[in-house]
């Protein structure tokens, strides 16, 4: 393994790691809509701490007076009906400095892994909405309650998941040198070996660990649900072993000792293996929980390389 493909492995794995770990925190994202002359700004609160009063600054520009009510929305507590929006509770915005259209909102967190939900509404003299804040779908703004993590998990998850794309990025590079004849396809297979143990770690143990600390929930993919990013993860460690089990050295008939597929399958399948890790990292937090769909796709990929490792498998022992 030559240094700079390390090095760029390395910086590669740094990146990745740094966009999860800011996607856990829960980035702040500036929110603003305009309506009728009226300009709401907040900034997002993705996650805040569980039992906690939570301050929410608003800024609003146009036309105030005491006929015009600006009010926070909010989903009352054990409130199940959260999409008929006309039966959350409402409170006055506290004035902060009216002339310069600051105001702010505060709303209590529930336990660790519940949402809460609300929006900002401006109502005329007469009762009407016009105007406020919600998501661009219509749907409520949300707040999810965590709680604390272990030191040593938490930063244990980390590492692992910093070593996770490393591996596999260098795997990929050693595949590519295995297409060119400059290295063996069972030292690659190594990394991706060594790979697959950090995948199973980091996702499995550290990481459920890390959820059920965070937000109290455990393990949600396959077979026990669809939740995407769980299910992502889970593909990668079954494509990771996967590639391990391509370059386990079989006997063939005429006594000859190679791996199961040749060579240049094998490198391909290892260059693939980078943007499979990058799926399953990275793209959960751009599509949301509701494209569950996109596993299933995967877990059909990976329905179809097994059936190719069987016949492949099969051909090559009666070489």
């Amino acid at each position: 393994m030559r240094i700079p493909d390390i090095c760029l492995s390395a910086i590669i794995a740094f990146a990745v790691v740094y966009v999860v770990y800011q996607n856990d925190r829960g980035q702040s994202v500036p929110l603003s809509s305009t309506s009728n002359n009226y300009t709401v700004s907040i900034n997002s609160v993705p996650k805040a701490m569980a039992d906690t009063l939570l301050t929410i600054p608003v800024t609003i520009t146009g036309e105030r007076n005491e006929k015009i009510k600006f009010l926070f929305r909010y989903a009352l507590p054990k409130m199940r009906d959260i999409e008929h929006l006309y039966r959350y509770g409402a409170t006055p915005l506290t004035i902060v400095d009216s002339s310069a259209g600051l105001y702010q909102a505060t709303i209590r967190t529930g336990a660790k892994g519940t949402l809460s939900y609300y929006f900002i509404e401006i109502r005329d003299p007469i009762g009407r909405n016009i105007a406020g804040l919600k998501n661009q779908d219509g749907k409520p703004l949300t707040t999810l309650a965590i709680g604390q993590v272990d030191s040593w998990i938490k930063y244990g998850y980390y590492v692992c998941l910093f070593i996770v794309p490393l591996l596999v990025t260098m795997g990929a590079f050693g595949s590519i040198r295995v297409i060119a004849g400059k290295e063996s396809a069972e030292t690659a297979g190594k990394i991706f070996i060594v790979a697959a143990l950090f995948t199973i770690i980091a996702v499995y143990v550290l990481g459920n660990m890390y959820r059920l600390q965070l937000t109290a929930n455990s393990w949600q993919g396959v077979p026990w649900g669809l939740n995407i990013a769980d299910n992502l993860k889970q593909v990668l460690v079954l494509y990771l072993i996967y590639i391990a089990m391509t370059v386990k050295i079989v006997k063939t008939k005429s006594g000859q000792m190679r791996t199961v597929f040749p060579k240049n399958i094998i490198g391909y399948l290892g260059i693939i293996s980078f943007f499979v890790m990058i799926t399953a990292l990275l793209l959960p937090m751009f599509v949301g929980p509701d494209y569950a769909h996109i596993s299933a796709v995967l877990y059909s990929f990976l329905a179809f390389l097994t059936l190719g490792y069987f016949i492949v498998s099969r051909r090559t022992k009666n070489a």
